[in-house]
């Protein structure tokens, strides 16, 4: 159960082995792939359709810089993925007109976190992995937004980043219409509560998804060593559930930006732990065949959010309890 099949072995592509084996052409990928979005809107703006199609492309690319990087570390090693970071690093600050802080960003979010994300997979499992890489890119995110914020503190900075999206929408609403302009209003502030929170989730489903990619196309060519077990085995460590009531208390018991904070981490792991009690969800239902149900559960979820909360019940006691050791599939197998 803990096991994913074994993959048959492919010969990898002779210009895909030339790019990643040399450290020069695998930074300026990497460099392409990162700015593409801004190429092509220069390039291709002007055309209705295909500049719309290619700047989706360019967007798509630029996630998948992590999964790259990733890549790179489990065929290479530690040293050859920094080394393909580093120069990578140089391209953007020419690029960048000498911008340190576009440099610092692309080190922190593109390569250090996805490699070392990619080591915890290979030598700790998936559960470490995750909550790694989801307390990195929290840590990440709000060191942005304090060297970017004004002395009013990071509420009020991510405020000011809202208010003209909100404005314009207010301004669109007919006038005398209080209960709209109080329902906008009230999204508002909702927004500017949670987004630090819901940016890092997003990344973390970006990146995450993209690692695991990653590891999975290194299987696939045979150059993976390490921790194989499925998505669906994920099991977090029993110390993030004391994390979470450490968020929980400060969020109660503070204000201002220390508030802020742990409502947002508080967010993050919760998110995390609803993951676990998902993946539990889909063994037990893919144990008894229920595949449609399955696609229902996803669908929902999509669509009616508030079942995230049953979910982190879930995957809550699961840690505790670890509900899918005893599950046992239609056929007789665990």
């Amino acid at each position: 159960m803990n096991q994913e099949p074994a993959l048959p072995l492919k010969p990898m592509p002779k210009w895909v082995e030339f790019v990643l084996t040399k450290r020069f052409p695998c930074a300026l990928m990497v460099v392409f792939m990162l700015t593409s979005a801004y190429w092509f809107n220069v390039l291709f703006g002007n055309i209705p359709m295909i500049g719309f199609l290619l700047l989706l492309v360019g967007m798509l690319l630029h996630l998948a810089v992590p999964s790259v990087l990733a890549l790179v570390l489990f065929g290479g090693g530690l040293a050859y993925s920094l080394q393909v970071g580093g120069i990578a690093a140089l391209m953007i600050l020419l690029l960048s007109s000498g911008s340190l802080y576009a440099v610092l960003v692309f080190i922190a979010l593109f390569v250090l976190i996805p490699v070392m994300t990619a080591i915890s997979i290979q030598r700790q499992g998936l559960g470490q992995a995750s909550w790694l890489l989801a307390v990195s890119l929290l840590v990440a995110v709000f060191v942005v937004l304090m060297v970017a914020m004004n002395s009013d503190g990071l509420k009020e900075y991510v405020l000011q980043l809202f208010k003209p999206m909100f404005e314009n929408m207010i301004t669109e609403i007919p006038v005398g219409e209080k209960e709209a302009v109080a329902s906008v209003r009230q999204l508002q502030d909702i927004m500017v509560e949670i987004f630090p929170g819901m940016l890092v989730m997003s990344l973390w489903l970006t990146w995450w998804g993209g690692i695991l990619f990653a590891r999975k196309t290194a299987r696939v060519y045979g150059f993976y060593q390490g921790d194989e077990s499925d998505m669906l085995s994920l099991v977090l460590p029993k110390k993030l559930v004391y994390v979470l009531l450490a968020f929980a208390a400060i969020a109660n018991m503070t204000d201002g930006n220390l508030q802020y904070i742990a409502v947002n981490g508080l967010l993050v792991l919760s998110g995390l732990i609803a993951v676990q009690g998902i993946s539990v969800a889909h063994t037990w239902l893919k144990s008894r065949g229920m595949m449609n149900t399955i696609v229902v559960m996803y669908v929902m979820l999509f669509f009616w959010s508030v079942m995230v909360l049953a979910f982190v019940i879930i995957g809550l006691l699961d840690i505790w309890f670890n509900f899918r050791r005893n599950i046992v599939s239609t056929t007789g197998e665990k």
